[in-house]
């Protein structure tokens, strides 16, 4: 059937009934969408990409039925029924009683805003919304299946088959989407952590992290409306993409995270993750992942330059784009790189006045570095037998807060990180280091265990403060931090000395060059230390 003609009567209200008046179409390199109203109408195209074949018409109605049948695993509400396009007298229709010419999968509509991207970009998403994605997504993935076929696709040979397949596919758009030293770099590091990490996989397997995923999750296939979440669109059109490490899946919505400029709600999410589903072992694999994903991306979109009649304009957009998810893919690439060649554990020092964004930085470099958190406010609550999230608003050098209670705190901080430096693992220190001697006794211990040691200090203006720690006041956390602590602690901080070599990061400088800037000059800092 031709797709022009298809094409022409989803864009006719008429051919969805009386009661629909416009059509919106949305168009992927593989499919129609019309947007009705009420509902909404895909259409598959008749490609083939190799990994995706929607050629003849039996593949078209198959995969239709496929898409069908898994998304409603999460979304039974939106996926509705498979309905034929029907030709009879040369006329088209929809479930009509004519010959059948194609296929089209018919869904509850929803509004475009509730998109989840859309809704990041107004600043809509919070923590809460990416602890109920935790939820679905942990319910999901334990009550799927297992097979010895599904395990099979987490097999290094497997994931190594999707990885290459990247890189020749890919090989026409070096110097014009990807730089030729990111492409052979992202490629080298790739086949080293195959090499060295070849384990790791089969550990994965036996671990039962290998699913019947989704595998397209990122925040553009999550609608988030007032009484629900939905995940969407998962791939149904190849089981080598879908049965996969809940890694590959969990990391793809990292990585967008990330890619839309939130890289604290992308570090939550791997958090609150590991914290529902008791899966610490996603570390050994999480920016291996990422990076792939990220790749997968930029791969895709180079796919759209084929089409010789691209506005120059689009191109141009295209190309920028891709650009951004490959240099991503090497960041990852670069953290996981890291983590095959360095022999020394790693000591972050993550220092600033309170409200600054220290636990915010430091989870962040936990996710990425795979670092213990250690964090004062919930040590000194443990050592007082109280529960890390009860408010103690002692006065100033009182209470919890007494000088001697402090330095007791910094004491045990300090056993506990060097207990695990010991050992080869990587440590994140989150405290207000307002003392040179803490800051000093920190580093010490590196040095004593032969560590690497990066002290960051966490700025930040002081209007924001005072907002940051007024919307704390209104949330369940560890920290009892408030405005007059921060003034306070302004008057006696010790200021870094020259011979403290550290990082002083604002995160509230909010573009995306500024924080993977941020980013970069800690992986730089590892870099020198080695």
């Amino acid at each position: 059937m031709d797709q022009l003609d298809i094409l022409k009567n989803l864009k006719n209200p008429e051919f969805y009934g009386s009661d629909v008046k416009s059509i919106d179409i949305l168009q992927t390199h593989i499919s129609f969408v019309a947007l009705t109203g009420k509902y909404a109408y895909k259409v598959k195209k008749p490609v083939n990409f190799g990994f995706l074949d929607f050629s003849t018409f039996e593949k078209r109605k198959y995969f239709c039925e496929e898409e069908l049948k898994l998304n409603r695993r999460l979304c039974p509400d939106i996926y509705l029924e498979v309905l034929p396009i029907t030709r009879k007298d040369s006329k088209l229709e929809l479930n009509g009683d004519g010959e059948i010419v194609d296929y089209a999968l018919k869904m509850r509509e929803f509004s475009q805003e509730e998109i989840m991207t859309n809704l990041i970009k107004q600043g809509k998403i919070h923590e809460e919304t990416i602890e109920e994605i935790c939820d679905i997504l942990v319910d999901f993935y334990n009550s799927g299946m297992h097979s010895k076929e599904i395990d099979n696709y987490g097999k290094l040979e497997a994931v190594k088959q999707n990885i290459s397949e990247n890189f020749e596919q890919t090989q026409s758009v070096v110097d014009v989407t990807i730089l030729k030293d990111v492409y052979a770099y992202i490629k080298d590091v790739s086949n080293n952590f195959f090499e060295e990490k070849n384990a790791v996989f089969e550990k994965r397997i036996k671990g039962k992290h290998i699913h019947d995923c989704h595998g397209d999750l990122h925040s553009g296939n999550i609608v988030v409306s007032d009484d629900n979440i939905y995940i969407f669109d998962c791939i149904e059109f190849n089981k080598r993409f879908r049965y996969c490490d809940v890694a590959s899946d969990i990391g793809f919505l990292a990585m967008d995270l990330d890619y839309l400029n939130h890289p604290y709600l992308s570090s939550y999410l791997i958090d609150k993750y590991v914290e529902k589903s008791h899966d610490k072992g996603i570390f050994d694999v999480l920016n291996f992942y990422k990076s792939y994903r990220a790749y997968v991306r930029g791969k895709v979109l180079g796919f759209r330059l084929s089409d010789q009649n691209i506005p120059e304009e689009e191109r141009k957009n295209t190309i920028e784009t891709a650009e951004k998810y490959f240099d991503l893919s090497q960041y990852y690439a670069s953290l996981f790189s890291l983590d095959l060649k360095n022999k020394k554990p790693l000591l972050f020092i993550v220092s600033g006045l309170s409200g600054t964004g220290k636990s915010t930085m430091s989870l962040k470099i936990s996710v990425d570095y795979h670092a213990h958190y250690i964090n004062t406010d919930i040590i000194r609550k443990e050592l007082a037998g109280i529960d890390k999230f009860e408010k103690h608003h002692d006065k100033v050098n009182t209470g919890l807060y007494s000088p001697e209670k402090i330095d007791y705190t910094y004491e045990k901080v300090m056993e506990k990180a060097e207990y695990l430096l010991k050992k080869g693992e990587n440590v994140v220190l989150d405290a207000t280091f307002q003392k040179k001697s803490y800051r000093d006794m920190a580093r010490k211990i590196a040095e004593e265990n032969d560590a690497i040691s990066v002290l960051i200090q966490c700025t930040c203006p002081e209007n924001i403060v005072k907002k940051w720690l007024e919307e704390r006041q209104r949330k369940k956390t560890v920290s009892d931090g408030r405005w007059e602590i921060y003034l306070n602690q302004k008057e006696t901080f010790e200021s870094f000395t020259p011979k403290e070599k550290h990082i002083k990061i604002d995160i509230s400088e909010g573009s995306y060059d500024a924080r993977m800037d941020s980013f970069r000059k800690i992986f730089a800092t590892i870099e020198e230390g080695k």
